[in-house]
């Protein structure tokens, strides 16, 4: 549960972002995900440097190479505003890269979440606004998955409840509700095709970890857990990133998340899913010439939610 101290920090963040000029609520939430991610990253580096410190040998696939040191949170969270700045924002002869664009060399080794920076874009525009939120972020206390989880959820419960571009959050509660009711099971492999910023798959996860915590003994339903069971399907590249996030902060190491619309021909994902837990959206309008055939025999309608 989020605690007052979290929510305050939270809020603070939010308020940063807002007087500073990043005034859209997907914008503020997309730069938050990638300062915490790059934070993250630099975090895994650390707790990977330590493990090979301790065998005597070097870390294997590092997130960054010893010459792009000055890229790690660790690093530049100490710096100066203006240099931090010039580092997010400005190459050099020696330095080929911004903190930000390295983001997008990361691939697989980032997990799915770097999969899809393709198109982002760096929206802070002073160092002063970069420097408050890379120092309120630092402050947060991530040392554990229900407090990382709780984070993300209450930056995420920020987006307006009435919707954001078509799209509209399910209530928690609601969410919740329908998990417990379809009880996932040990082998399920769940599958939300308009998953948004993966809110049920969050759920499921988190009831398992509430009702079955001696599954996660057996290293085949950890493997199963980790790799296999959570799959979503969202057409927003956005919200894919921020679903990334959102699983990998609830300690979902690797989601399969697809950028594909559900209801799309193109679509050949169809019966490798047993649970399917999913709001579908309620706003949106359709193409015929791009919806799967089946759909159209049952329903001939350009409105999305009726296709769902």
């Amino acid at each position: 549960m989020i605690t007052g101290e979290l929510k305050s920090q939270v809020d603070k963040i939010w308020e940063a972002f807002w007087t500073g000029g990043v005034s859209n609520p997907m914008s503020v939430i997309e730069q938050f995900t990638y300062l915490l991610f790059i934070r993250r990253m630099d975090e895994k580096q650390l707790l990977a440097e330590k493990k090979a410190n301790m065998i005597g040998e070097p870390v294997e696939n590092p997130i960054f190479s010893k010459s792009q040191n000055e890229l790690r949170w660790n690093h530049f969270k100490n710096l100066d505003p203006e240099s931090m700045f010039k580092l997010f924002t400005t190459t050099t002869e020696k330095r080929k890269l911004t903190v930000f664009d390295h983001l997008k060399t990361l691939g697989k080794t980032g997990g799915v979440f770097t999969e899809y920076m393709a198109g982002a874009t760096f929206l802070i525009g002073t160092p002063k606004l970069l420097d408050q939120v890379v120092q309120m972020i630092d402050k947060i206390k991530m040392d554990d998955r229900d407090t990382k989880g709780d984070l993300y959820e209450y930056m995420l419960s920020k987006l307006s409840s009435a919707g954001t571009n078509g799209q509209f959050r399910t209530p928690r509660h609601i969410i919740k509700m329908m998990v417990d009711l379809t009880q996932p099971k040990k082998d399920d492999v769940i599958c939300d095709p308009s998953c948004g910023t993966a809110g049920f798959l969050v759920a499921a996860g988190e009831y398992i970890h509430e009702n079955h915590e001696d599954w996660f003994v057996e290293k085949k339903f950890r493997d199963h857990y980790n790799n296999k069971m959570f799959h979503g399907l969202e057409n927003d590249a956005s919200m894919v990133k921020i679903a990334a996030m959102n699983l990998e902060l609830h300690g979902i190491d690797n989601p399969n998340l697809i950028k594909v619309d559900a209801l799309s021909e193109a679509n050949e994902l169809r019966e490798k899913y047993n649970l399917i837990l999913a709001n579908p959206p309620f706003k949106g309008s359709l193409d015929y010439d791009g919806v799967e055939a089946s759909i159209l025999k049952m329903v001939k309608t350009k409105k999305q939610n009726y296709s769902f």
